[in-house]
């Protein structure tokens, strides 16, 4: 397959092979599926390919563009993500500001040296029409060789309104040689007159055991340390290398993770205000790892309760070992998938943008009934 460095998503790539040797590639593709899986990767490969100078099979990575992808700066590429409006000069103009001109090279560096890394602007929350105005001027120019230029949008579903219609114009009429890549974790992230005039390819989740391939590969040895990053991380391998290369931070979400439950699940509901703060301080994938630990201390505790633990590598949490089966010894009557539930409706509130405060305290007091099975007040 000439795709070869996307990891386990043989059905994807067989899809674009076909579309890319039989001549058939459309000017708009939607790379759908879960987060951290390969989809901007793939979009990168498939424009090294388009534009290695022997690559009949493949991008043969030795050429002169081909070069130029293994640092991003290929010049037809664009690739685009989130950005803070600090980072331009102004919301409506492409042109990047002072602190963009320093950032962006960085988040490029990073990108290009592990596709698989996540990366992403601090402050980001949309991508602004400044960026798909600059970007309709960027595709209106003339390709070198009659390679065709790509350009990446990447977590689509930040599109701002405004700027989904710009983009909408681009596709109503294509120009020579341009093709559009989107990404998303789901074709409804993206408005329908977009959907509709891309060809849909959907990514798969990676199995805990690639993940933990990966992870050892990238230097990562521990046995125990592999599992619980894998499992944490849910099948998304930019999650584990976020995880690996920030142990610090990650280490210190684990523990403010197991004081929340702890508190949550103590007779004085007032012990959780501090850790609301603490919590409340934490940027939106910080609580949402957050949550996945905690979803993940249940789920052990229902293993626990059910099965045979010893060795078991679905355990995530084997450093707290003892405390989960005393705690699933004091609560005989605890409802552990119902808890499970409940933080999965907290992930949802919480990317739904309900306030951050109120999303914990209601998890707390759902969580306290569901392993008490007290009705809520």
């Amino acid at each position: 397959m000439p795709l070869t460095n996307i990891i386990n998503q043989k059905k994807a790539l067989r899809i674009i092979e076909s579309m890319v040797t039989g001549h058939r590639l459309p000017h708009a593709l939607l790379f759908w599926g879960p987060a951290g899986v390969g989809k901007s990767y793939a979009a990168i490969e498939l424009a090294r390919w388009l534009n290695c100078e022997m690559g009949k099979e493949g991008p043969c990575g030795n050429c002169a563009s081909c070069l130029q992808f293994a640092t991003l700066e290929h010049p037809h590429f664009s690739y685009q993500i989130p950005l803070p409006a600090k980072a331009l000069v102004a919301s409506d103009s492409g042109e990047l500001s002072n602190e963009g001109t320093q950032r962006y090279p960085e988040i490029l560096k990073k990108k290009a040296e592990d596709p698989y890394r996540k990366v992403e602007y601090s402050g980001a929350q949309f991508i602004l029409i400044g960026q798909i105005r600059s970007l309709l001027q960027w595709a209106a120019k003339r390709s070198f060789e009659d390679k065709p230029r790509l350009a990446l949008i990447d977590h689509a579903g930040k599109l701002k309104e405004e700027a989904a219609n710009a983009l909408l114009k681009l596709l109503e009429e294509p120009p020579p040689d341009f093709i559009l890549v989107l990404t998303a974790e789901s074709p409804e992230d993206i408005l329908p007159t977009l959907q509709s005039r891309c060809h849909l390819v959907e990514f798969s989740n990676l199995s805990d055991e690639t993940i933990q391939a990966e992870l050892g590969k990238r230097g990562l040895q521990d046995p125990s340390e592999v599992n619980r990053i894998s499992h944490l991380a849910n099948g998304n391998l930019s999650r584990a290398i976020d995880f690996f290369e920030n142990m610090d931070k990650t280490n210190a979400l684990l523990d403010l993770a197991i004081n929340i439950i702890r508190h949550a699940l103590s007779r004085n509901p007032l012990e959780m205000n501090s850790w609301v703060d603490k919590w409340e301080k934490e940027d939106l994938s910080g609580r949402l790892f957050i949550l996945e630990v905690i979803s993940a201390w249940f789920r052990d505790a229902l293993l626990i309760k059910t099965a045979d633990v010893e060795d078991n590598p679905k355990v995530i949490h084997t450093e707290h070992i003892e405390l989960l089966q005393k705690f699933v010894k004091n609560c005989p009557d605890a409802d552990f998938i119902l808890a499970v539930k409940h933080v999965e409706e907290a992930r949802r509130s919480l990317q739904g943008n309900t306030l951050a405060p109120l999303t914990l305290l209601v998890l707390a007091r759902r969580l306290y009934s569901a392993v008490y099975r007290k009705k809520p007040a």
